[in-house]
């Protein structure tokens, strides 16, 4: 079928009108970003992200104030709010993997420690009390970097240091056997204030990689 000369002017524009459209779609989400909330400097919290006490929710809405912010807050032990005013259910837990590595700002009692570099967070919840809330720090590389970060948290949190020198002969027993792939091992609990504190490092013999974890706890 031949195609007219009107027709073959249509079809040589086409592809710059798609390009116009989809360059002021790209323009019109410029604006909406630079509008959004997200991008604010000092954005205010509403009350699903931030609980009555200044702590975060331990929520969705709670850990995206908390991204934009750079600081996730918990209270753990006497003092701290209800797991459902925190936004957690009665029994249960939240994993919350943020998009950027935080600092970590956990009371108990008096005592307050900050922690930076976290990378995620789990709070578990049972009889609607926050029973545990477990930091993963995004600083440790292998096995030599997760025992010189529990060593340097071990007199603040009241970690036994004969706990951490006992390691190297267990890692090394654990490698000349050969058996297993991974290796876990715990430190603790020793007590801060209102919590204990308890770590969990688990070294992976193919890739050698020790992820930790900082669990907080109330006492008693």
């Amino acid at each position: 079928m031949a195609v007219s000369a009107r027709t073959r002017r249509l079809l040589t524009w086409l592809p710059a009108a798609i390009l116009v459209l989809v360059i002021a779609g790209v323009v019109f989400a410029s604006f909406a970003i630079q509008e959004s909330w997200w991008t604010q400097e000092n954005p205010a919290a509403s009350v699903d992200q931030k609980a009555s006490d200044g702590s975060s929710m331990l929520t969705d809405a709670g850990f995206d104030y908390a991204n934009v912010e750079g600081v996730v807050r918990v209270r753990v032990g006497e003092g701290g709010l209800s797991a459902t005013e925190l936004g957690l259910p009665i029994d249960g837990e939240k994993t919350a993997d943020f998009r950027r590595p935080l600092r970590a700002v956990i009371a108990s009692g008096d005592a307050v420690h900050v922690l930076d570099d976290i990378a995620g967070l789990t709070a578990t919840s049972q009889g609607d009390e926050l029973v545990e809330v477990s930091l993963r720090p995004d600083v440790v590389q292998g096995w030599s970097g997760a025992i010189g970060y529990l060593q340097a948290l071990a007199r603040d949190f009241g970690w036994d240091a004969a706990q951490l020198d006992s390691l190297e002969t267990e890692i090394s027993e654990f490698n000349r056997a050969g058996e297993g792939e991974t290796f876990t091992a715990t430190i603790g609990p020793g007590t801060t204030g209102d919590a204990t504190v308890t770590a969990t490092l688990v070294f992976d013999r193919a890739s050698g990689a020790t992820p930790v974890l900082i669990t907080f706890a109330p006492a008693g």
